[in-house]
């Protein structure tokens, strides 16, 4: 308790967390909270502080109480058996079912490993509908694609995760075939409609042992759609383009602050030469950059997106090399599948939704950016 004595985060109050059950186990407590009414995207625990939930306006604790090292090894026994073997090299993931949620749970040690953490982040049980994720009718129409490459990019915990599940479900309502996806770990299930789903994990004691090796494996499989959780490395980068060039559509997800940035990544790690250029300009469809903001209030998130859809000129573009100039095509041409992060950003604002300063962070071209 001693290292949070000190703490500035403020506390729930009773009413804002009415019924938590502070003397149950902390499975319960978790699940409490998972099943509550309470706006939050992950719970945070670390050994002698309280819970902490990651708010849209930050963090709060759920209570003064402390989880101690006892109640967190035994959480670490439901999540993973052999918890106690996989630590001592570094922390690790598990996605688990929990009753009515489901949960993936990173969980480590700090301190010269005298004290253990956790970060929870949850899913819904089913994706969400793609409708109500707040894509416009453009963004929503890489779902009725089969085949190239749509590259879903943004920083960490923007969503992205959450849009392609609801991508892959709405083809999944839609058509007939074959879904796989790669992922680290398996996060939403996506139940079967009227495609066969191969959800694989990625892990040492998971399914495949990288998302290379995941894409390496699909081409086999029969697939018409493929997703790939994450592209990390230079070979994953590679075996996505070579699957999309194959006939399959390739949904996949890759770290980046804007549509420019994603595409030079992609770009450098296929190895930035004129033919890779011109093969990505060619297999790509379009790129969708996310960024999710908080409400004015506090209450909830709201999502800001920018788009490219590729056409001709943007084909272009990419094979020479000219990632600059697409931020101009993307202001120019909101009729063809494209608009900016600003476009989005001043929706919202205009809406009264978010604040200056969210939109000021989150958007992707801080010269273009006009207040209003």
């Amino acid at each position: 308790m001693e290292h949070y004595q000190s703490s500035q985060i403020r506390t729930l109050s009773y009413i804002e967390n009415e019924d938590h059950p502070v003397f149950g186990t902390l499975v319960e407590q978790i699940l409490h909270l998972l099943n509550s009414k309470l706006i939050f995207s992950d719970i945070l625990i670390h050994q002698n502080s309280p819970l902490m939930l990651r708010q849209p306006k930050g963090l709060v604790a759920v209570t003064d109480s402390p989880i101690t090292r006892e109640e967190l090894q035994e959480f670490f026994e439901v999540v993973e058996p052999n918890w106690a073997e996989r630590i001592q090299d570094r922390a690790f993931d598990r996605a688990v079912d929990l009753h009515t949620a489901r949960i993936r749970a990173n969980c480590f040690s700090f301190q010269g490993r005298k004290r253990l953490g956790c970060v929870i982040r949850r899913f819904p049980k089913e994706p969400m509908p793609l409708t109500k994720l707040g894509l416009a009718k453009h963004e929503q129409h890489f779902a009725k694609l089969t085949s190239g490459l749509v590259l879903i990019i943004g920083d960490t915990c923007q969503g992205k995760s959450t849009t392609i599940a609801s991508m892959l479900d709405e083809i999944n309502k839609n058509r007939s075939g074959h879904i796989i996806t790669i992922e680290d770990p398996v996060e939403t299930l996506i139940p079967q409609r009227q495609c066969v789903i191969t959800q694989r994990e990625v892990g040492f004691d998971g399914d495949v042992e990288s998302f290379y090796l995941g894409a390496l494996d699909a081409l086999r499989e029969r697939p018409d759609v493929i997703c790939i959780g994450e592209i990390r490395d230079a070979q994953t980068a590679q075996e996505a383009l070579a699957l999309a060039e194959a006939g399959p559509l390739v949904l996949a997800s890759l770290h980046a602050r804007s549509t420019e940035l994603g595409l030079q990544k992609m770009l450098r790690l296929l190895g930035n030469t004129e033919p890779q250029a011109q093969a990505l300009g060619h297999a790509l469809r379009g790129v969708l950059c996310q960024a999710l903001l908080p409400a004015v209030q506090g209450e909830r998130y709201y999502l800001a997106t920018e788009c490219l859809t590729n056409n001709p000129e943007v084909t272009e573009m990419i094979a020479n090399g000219q990632i600059s100039n697409l931020r101009i095509w993307m202001e120019d041409k909101p009729g063809e599948g494209c608009h900016t992060m600003n476009t989005s950003l001043r929706a919202l604002l205009a809406e009264g939704k978010i604040a200056v300063q969210d939109a000021r962070n989150a958007t992707t071209d801080r010269i273009g950016f006009v207040e209003p």
